[in-house]
């Protein structure tokens, strides 16, 4: 077994474990919201474990496109966006965030004059009515 395998099944052990009783103090309406939190954090941890497993698995041996590097970054942007959103961030994931983003920035700008440009459309777009119109 290789080592994230090993991370996933450790993970999956985690929350396994907590289940039961998770399941218990939802039926009864005991469950506190910071624990219904913490617990949804196990979760996603799990889930980004899992995520990264599949992705893993299916890498292409060949080195990244620009477009695999910027898909890949946004997958890992979108679950601390939702750590944030069930207030289970640690400082570590956004301090991780901060770096991604920054790195992202510098990739898009050493490649920006090199990526084509889509053409024109015909028309511009329309725009959006303004609220209350």
């Amino acid at each position: 077994m290789d080592k994230e395998a090993a991370e996933l099944v450790r993970a999956l052990a985690g929350v396994n474990i907590h289940v039961p009783e998770i399941s218990r103090e939802l039926l009864a309406g005991t469950m506190q919201p910071e624990r219904q939190r913490i617990f949804a954090g196990m979760l996603m941890e799990l889930a980004d474990v899992l995520f990264t497993h599949a992705n893993n698995q299916e890498a292409p041996q060949a080195p990244l496109t620009l477009a695999d590097r910027v898909g890949i970054t946004a997958r890992q942007l979108v679950a601390v966006a939702m750590h944030l959103r069930t207030s289970t961030a640690t400082p570590h994931q956004l301090n991780e965030t901060a770096g991604l983003l920054v790195a992202q920035s510098e990739v898009l700008r050493l490649y920006a004059d090199k990526l084509p440009t889509p053409p024109a459309p015909a028309r511009p777009p329309d725009s959006p009515e303004p609220p209350g119109s």
